[in-house]
């Protein structure tokens, strides 16, 4: 069994794995009589492999849509390596049409939003030996507390070409350890967050297969739980504690894990205003950052900015909606609204704080 997926592009839509390709956007900020480009065949915006690549895979991929409406400079920003889906996803996208992008009744050349595309086989997991041989010393090493000699292997580990997806995973919770001894909060949940997202992928698609136990998967749930919670990243936490729920209700580590969320929920509750930081993280080496968090309160805000945000969003279950930036006023979760998250993006390495109101009497 394979699953094709396209997820995680600047501008959200926050279901994973689903289809962005029409979410598109100008270099420029969208002016007066801007039209956007639209697929001439809205199904060539699927990626499709056949049964011929058996090789996991997971790429960025960035284009632009040029005044013709044909894709331009197409280009591959980071994969894992396997040569043939990355040829293959080009010609896809190579031939692909659209109806150029209009600004003021003339046809105009516009940047598509990243596009991550993840390839993976339901088949039995197991390491390369030359990757296991790597992990074991890296592991010897982090025992023997020599932090920067395992860190030096985690490197060759994420460049390492054509790694499966259970490399992939192995990797991740290497790098998160690590980011944990160094107390680098923000990098450790960023690694953990990766694991989920394939184990995830696995589960949802009942996969014989998957790539981490039940055991050591509440453990990795349980761990981003405890981040969230410590950022006040509650309805986040709310969604981790629901996937604890489902893998292992009644079990010591879930209870747990529900009293301190119950814990943190009541001191959420209890303040006026709830700070979180966030910081823009790049799909790709230079290329621009975003952030998400799950919001908690219908009135919400931004402060406090080092570096440069381009543009916020405003996802929730069933619409979303471009926030003007800057605000002079805090933002609103319009009336119906639910499940809602703020996506900002811009620069990566910008920091700021995103601020959750408490309603007004």
């Amino acid at each position: 069994m394979t699953i094709t997926a396209t997820a995680r592009p600047l501008r959200p839509l926050y279901r994973l794995f689903l289809l962005v390709l029409g979410a598109l956007l100008p270099l420029a900020q969208a002016q007066a009589q801007f039209t956007p480009p639209q697929n001439l065949d809205p199904a060539s915006g699927v990626i499709r492999l056949g049964s011929s690549y058996q090789s996991d895979a997971w790429l960025v991929y960035t284009y632009d849509i040029d005044a013709s409406g044909v894709p331009a400079d197409v280009v591959i920003q980071s994969s894992n390596g396997v040569l043939e889906v990355e040829q293959a996803v080009l010609e896809q996208v190579n031939a692909m049409r659209f109806k150029p992008a209009m600004r003021g009744g003339q046809p105009v050349r516009v940047s598509a939003d990243p596009v991550v595309f993840t390839w993976i086989l339901d088949k039995p997991r197991e390491m390369s030996p030359r990757f296991d041989e790597l992990y074991r010393q890296a592991w010897d090493f982090y025992a023997q507390e020599d932090y920067d000699a395992a860190f030096d292997i985690a490197v060759q580990l994420k460049n390492y070409p054509g790694r499966n997806a259970l490399e992939e995973v192995k990797f991740q919770i290497l790098a998160a350890s690590l980011a944990s001894r160094w107390k680098d909060e923000a990098a450790e949940m960023q690694h953990l967050s990766r694991v989920v997202e394939l184990q995830s992928l696995a589960l949802d698609n009942n996969f014989r297969n998957t790539y981490v136990p039940d055991d050591q998967y509440l453990k990795i749930l349980n761990r981003i739980l405890e981040l969230q919670l410590a950022r006040m990243m509650l309805a986040d936490a709310g969604n981790t504690l629901d996937d604890m729920q489902t893998l292992g209700r009644g079990t010591p580590i879930v209870q747990e894990a529900s009293a301190h969320y119950q814990q943190v929920e009541q001191a959420f509750h209890a303040r006026d205003d709830v700070v979180v930081a966030g910081e823009l993280v790049p799909l790709y080496r230079d290329g621009p950052g975003s952030w998400k968090s799950g919001l908690s309160r219908a009135q919400f805000s931004i402060s406090d900015v080092r570096g440069q945000i381009s543009s916020v969003f405003l996802v929730c279950a069933e619409y979303e909606r471009s926030l003007r930036y800057p605000a002079r006023e805090p933002w609103q979760i319009p009336a119906g609204w639910t499940q809602c998250k703020i996506d900002v993006a811009g620069k990566a390495g910008t920091r700021f704080r995103l601020h959750q109101h408490a309603p007004s009497n």
